[in-house]
């Protein structure tokens, strides 16, 4: 046992993983940034606010805000070997209400975006139940022009 602050701690309790190499560091970080809704929700929010006008405050903020806090939370975490509440303990015992604020915002992330997640899996398993308008040729608009021809059990 060690004492530290006042308390006694095992020494395995001190020990924490880390990472194998700066490669699944990155990796971890890329995977925890790039996810569904910059991929499927920003391309819509940029129509929705006026286009490529919507690019220059969002990548102004980018800059300014995102970035830096982002290096911030990952430096602090890597300085500190601790979690994102613990690590503001560790730096000023006054400043670990950031770390519980950030864990209640990211609460509400979650569960806005398992929503999201549920309604799109609903919607994949409700397309295996029904047919799909292109698997047959009784359709409106396979008259005229637009002929429907089956070969070999295929539609075109």
């Amino acid at each position: 046992y060690e004492v530290q602050h006042g308390r006694a701690r095992s020494a395995e309790s001190q020990e924490r993983e880390q990472w194998a190499s700066k490669r699944e560091f990155i990796l971890a970080i890329a995977g925890t940034i790039v996810d569904l809704g910059n991929v499927w929700r920003f391309p819509y929010l940029c129509y929705k606010n006026g286009g490529g006008v919507f690019l220059v405050p969002y990548v102004l903020f980018l800059f300014t805000c995102g970035i830096p806090l982002f290096f911030l939370e990952v430096s602090m975490g890597q300085l500190t070997s601790q979690g994102g509440v613990t690590s503001w303990r560790k730096i000023c015992p006054a400043f670990q209400g950031i770390g519980y604020g950030s864990q209640v915002i990211l609460l509400y992330n979650v569960m806005y975006y398992i929503v999201i997640l549920a309604w799109a899996f609903l919607y994949l398993l409700f397309s295996f139940n029904t047919e799909l308008p292109w698997a047959n040729c009784n359709n409106t608009w396979n008259t005229g022009t637009h002929t429907c021809h089956v070969i070999s059990g295929f539609y075109y």
